[in-house]
């Protein structure tokens, strides 16, 4: 599981539907939910959780802003990879996002045919339901 600190910037809701928007590392992210806590505010510091296997990769060949306007993934972030340990048949990408770290796990055969690397820039593409929020930081 990969964890990440956010301050909460604002949540949207219509009927039982949350959209909370997040600042992590100076990059937005936005999360899904049913239902929230009361402590659950915008100016909150929280932990979010994901998944290794939600978290997938695009190696942009064009300007990265032109690039973010064909996805409909909300969450695209600017990311650095650290460390690539290549298996047989799965690949675990560790990536920093500022002072976080945060992990992708793929098939061997998408990291070669990318042609990763480490130290390449490359945008984290996580769904806003694959986002959750482990726990509500009191610091």
């Amino acid at each position: 599981m990969s964890h990440l600190k956010a301050t909460i910037e604002k949540i949207e809701n219509v009927d039982d539907l949350n959209i909370v928007t997040f600042d992590c590392a100076g990059q937005k992210l936005q999360m899904v939910s049913l239902e929230l806590s009361e402590e659950i505010q915008p100016k909150v510091k929280v932990k979010l959780a994901c998944k290794p296997i939600a978290v997938a990769l695009a190696k942009p060949t064009m300007d990265v802003e032109n690039f973010s306007s064909i996805l409909s993934y909300s969450n695209q972030l600017k990311v650095q990879i650290d460390s690539i340990e290549r298996g047989k048949l799965l690949s675990s990408i560790l990536l920093r996002l500022g002072t976080f770290s945060l992990e992708s796990i793929m098939g061997t055969d998408a990291v070669e045919r990318l042609s990763l690397e480490e130290g390449d820039d490359v945008i984290a593409l996580i769904k806003a339901n694959e986002l959750s929020i482990l726990e509500v930081l009191n610091d």
